[in-house]
């Protein structure tokens, strides 16, 4: 593969970014694009037809369009550790049939899509029983990073959907007084835990699991279930009801696995459905449209441009929902753990800009604290605004249509020249029909691909993440 900044089109591009018109935002230029139930509105950032034409160039110069069929067939795509990353396969139909190593992967997801739904029936229809013969009525997810931020977001954007028979809770790191928070209401005869650990080895959740145990008693069989790629591990741990993940989807990409049980429990299993058929319906998308009206793509080039040839380092998400505010954590660590690296797929050290820091929250929070920053502050911001359509014509959207206005036009008073406020911030503006379990899906989805995109053109691994094992790995030292 080429490296990028050696490219023809990443040249142009360059070129073009120092020229004035690549930064003119008046005229006709393309607008938005839909997908999903979702709209992508890009009419305020830097980009005119002609940016985006150099965009398309680079991604055909680089080969993007044969790594998504690459990424999508099942090829080893995650190459420092020579495995697929197949989390499309997680929301693939049933009569799919998607071969790694000559094995139908289906086969194994279809198995424990069945295995979750009867979970799922058993402890909704209080089947599932406690060492006491009550049936379960709390659910208690012990995981973190990508078993716990994708499960907390799903079960927290979805409350609308969710059985009120049932309470949820979450437990995601080693302090103490976490563990006591969560089961200080609760009763053992009664909680069921989820261990949800792709290696089973993380020690945060394996030390929170060992406190659990402790808490239930010795008849602890019925109120744990693990979930992992690592049978063994959790058998010696003394679990014996066990859903399977893979190798080959890693533990930020498990979203629509076993690992989102909690979620599937919550929702049912015909609204769980509804979310692997968004995901499903956005991987078509993104696999069969072309570039300059496909939402992962656009995102990702339009992500490209800003950080690597308008230097702008940062991107905000603002959500104008509280349904979305744990979607920011969860792309947090989507993003920056998969293109947070400084090392290209040859083992060489990159010489252009990766992932970007990624930070935000509820946008109508943000007026209140570091909306004034990003007003008349000295530090590049780029922005990616979320708001649902059923808000329309309410306050909460009104007031990021006047952000929007503000960030990207500017306010100049001349008779006041402390309030000058400059504009020209580069801004997407996401629009979502509705919070439904079929749109966060999508909305999944379409994060996950855009981060692809990027990692194929800045020629990076987004599939491994040696900085987290080293930490690991440093924390077993000192034991």
């Amino acid at each position: 593969m080429n490296q990028p900044t050696q490219t023809n089109a990443w040249k142009s591009l360059q070129d073009h970014a120092r020229s004035r018109n690549s930064v003119d935002t008046s005229g006709k230029r393309p607008a938005t694009a839909s997908a999903c139930n979702i709209t992508l509105d890009f009419s305020h950032q830097h980009i005119s037809e002609e940016t985006l034409a150099l965009l398309c160039a680079l991604t055909e110069e680089l080969q993007v369009h044969a790594k998504i069929e690459a990424l999508i067939r099942g090829d080893k795509v995650n190459l420092s550790e020579s495995r697929p990353a197949l989390h499309t396969a997680l929301r693939a139909p049933e009569d799919a049939a998607i071969w790694v190593d000559n094995h139908n992967v289906m086969t194994e997801i279809i198995a424990t899509r069945r295995q979750m739904e009867r979970i799922v029936d058993d402890i909704r229809n209080k089947v599932w029983l406690g060492f006491s013969g009550k049936p379960i009525t709390d659910i208690v997810n012990i995981g973190i990073g990508g078993s716990d931020l994708g499960p907390r977001f799903c079960v927290d954007a979805l409350a609308d959907y969710i059985t009120t028979d049932l309470s949820y809770h979450f437990i995601s790191d080693s302090d103490p007084d976490s563990f006591i928070h969560v089961v200080k209401n609760l009763t053992p005869e009664t909680t069921l835990f989820l261990v949800s650990s792709k290696s089973f080895t993380t020690q945060e959740t394996l030390h929170n699991a060992q406190k659990a145990m402790s808490w239930i008693g010795s008849r602890h069989q019925q109120h744990f279930i693990a979930i992992t790629a690592n049978i063994s591990k959790a058998q010696q741990f003394g679990i014996t009801n066990i859903l399977p993940i893979w190798e080959w989807v890693g533990g930020r990409y498990s979203f629509c696995s076993a690992i989102n049980l909690i979620a599937a429990i919550a929702l049912g299993n015909e609204q769980f459905k509804q979310i692997l058929a968004g995901a499903h319906s956005m991987d078509r998308h993104f696999h069969e449209r072309k570039f300059a009206e496909n939402l992962p793509v656009l995102l990702a080039l339009i992500g490209i441009w800003n950080n690597n040839f308008l230097n702008i380092h940062n991107l905000l998400l603002l959500v104008y929902t509280k349904h979305l505010e744990k979607f920011v954590p969860y792309i947090q660590q989507l993003d920056m753990e998969s293109n947070g690296k400084s090392i290209d797929n040859q083992g060489n050290p990159v010489t252009h800009a990766t992932g970007p820091i990624i930070w935000g929250g509820l946008g109508n929070q943000a007026q209140h604290s570091y909306y004034q920053l990003l007003c008349q502050g000295t530090h590049k911001v780029s922005v990616d605004f979320i708001t649902i359509n059923t808000h329309r014509g309410k306050m909460i959207n009104d007031m990021c249509t006047a952000k929007i206005n503000v960030l990207s036009e500017g306010v100049h008073d001349q008779k006041n020249p402390s309030s000058l406020i400059s504009g020209d911030i580069p801004l997407n503006h996401l629009q979502i029909q509705t919070i439904s379990p079929f749109t966060i899906g999508a909305l999944v989805a379409l994060y996950e691909h855009k981060i692809f995109v990027q990692s194929v053109i800045w020629d990076i691994n987004p599939f491994d993440q040696p900085g987290v094992e080293s930490a690991k790995r440093n924390r077993l030292a000192f034991q």
